[in-house]
C-alpha cells in the first residue's frame, strides 16, 4: 500500500499532466498552470486591490528546483520578468511574476 506523500505525488503528478502547459522558465520547459483568477483574488485580499504581478503560476517543486526568491530575475518565454512573490505548498510553487522589479 502507498503512503500518504507518495500519494499526493502520485495525484500531482497526474493533475499536471492532464492540465499544465509547457513554457520555458529560464531555459528549461517547465509543465505549469497559469491563472489568473487566483491573481485576481490575491490581488484583492492581499495588496489591497494594488496591482501586484502580471502572471501567476503554478508548478511541481520537483520540477523547478529550488524555491526562487522575491526580486529574482527570471525569463518566461523569452520576456525578461522577476518574482513578485512566491507560496509553497504541498509540493507546489504559486509564482506571480512582473516586467518590474518594483511590481
Amino acid at each position: 500500500m502507498m503512503d500518504f506523500k507518495s500519494q499526493i505525488k502520485d495525484d500531482l503528478d497526474i493533475f499536471f499532466n492532464d492540465f499544465a502547459e509547457p513554457h520555458n522558465i529560464n531555459g528549461c520547459e517547465l509543465n505549469i498552470l497559469i491563472d489568473n483568477e487566483r491573481l485576481m483574488e490575491r490581488t484583492k485580499k492581499e495588496f489591497d486591490g494594488l496591482s501586484v504581478g502580471e502572471l501567476l503560476y503554478f508548478v511541481k517543486a520537483s520540477d523547478y528546483g529550488e524555491a526562487p526568491e522575491v526580486g529574482e530575475p527570471q525569463k518566461f518565454d523569452q520576456r525578461q520578468m522577476y518574482i513578485a512573490d512566491i507560496k509553497i505548498s504541498d509540493g507546489i510553487y504559486e509564482i506571480i511574476i512582473t516586467q518590474n522589479i518594483g511590481g
